[in-house]
């Protein structure tokens, strides 16, 4: 496992950003480590390393994201993993989804102090309101199979004409294979699958269809 990624040459060597965005993830860490004295933002046991575990794998996934054009959403945020990173890493058109209030109070007031562009949706997934997406993102949110769930949940709330089933990149660790076995069971998929350079054991998904949409057969 990679150690130490909290110098701006370190953390560049394996993902490169400006000087002035690695400063605005370093403002991002330090207002994390200030309120999670308090409310419970990121496991204790991560805490020493929060740049590999948490900024260093959010930001792995920037360069999946950098061409996509329109809305992301990234279901539930929590402390702002993956999504608020991508934001702070120049990509637009960025949806938080949290439920939780206080971690949404967290959110808006990284968004504030970093000047980053974003939306923040403070609401369980199912709540949702619909709005066109072309990609969404999850970390260590749940299982492949619930994942699912929630995007087609999402996207039937859409009017008139379905759109377009979104394409999904999801960071999983070491079960990934065996959920999707299981999802296998009931969904058909065509996806890539790519290593994590911050899990030996994890994988980044990005999957690009998903057949049998009706979720009354789920």
């Amino acid at each position: 496992m990679l150690t130490n990624i909290n110098t701006y040459e370190k953390f560049s060597s394996h993902v490169f950003v400006s000087r002035e965005t690695y400063d605005r993830l370093c403002l991002f860490q330090k207002i994390l480590i200030k309120w999670q004295k308090s409310i419970n933002l990121i496991s204790r046991n991560t805490i020493e390393n929060t740049w590999e575990r948490h900024f260093l794998d959010s930001a792995q996934l920037y360069k999946f994201v950098r061409d996509i054009e329109g809305n992301i959403i990234d279901f539930g945020s929590g402390a702002g993993f993956p999504g608020m990173v991508l934001a702070i890493m120049g990509k637009k058109n960025i949806h938080l989804v949290e439920s939780d209030y206080k971690k949404c109070v967290f959110l808006k007031e990284i968004a504030m102090l970093t000047e980053t562009d974003i939306t923040i949706h403070n609401c369980r997934i199912e709540e949702l309101n619909f709005i066109n997406v072309d990609l969404v993102t999850c970390r260590a949110l749940a299982s492949l199979k619930n994942l699912i769930h929630y995007v087609e949940v999402f996207i039937n709330k859409s009017l008139g004409a379905r759109q377009q089933y979104p394409k999904l990149l999801f960071l999983k660790g070491k079960s990934y294979f065996s959920e999707i076995i299981e999802l296998s069971k009931i969904k058909k998929i065509s996806f890539e699958e790519y290593p994590s350079i911050t899990d030996k054991d994890g994988r980044i998904l990005y999957i690009s269809k998903v057949d049998k949409l009706n979720i009354e057969n789920d």
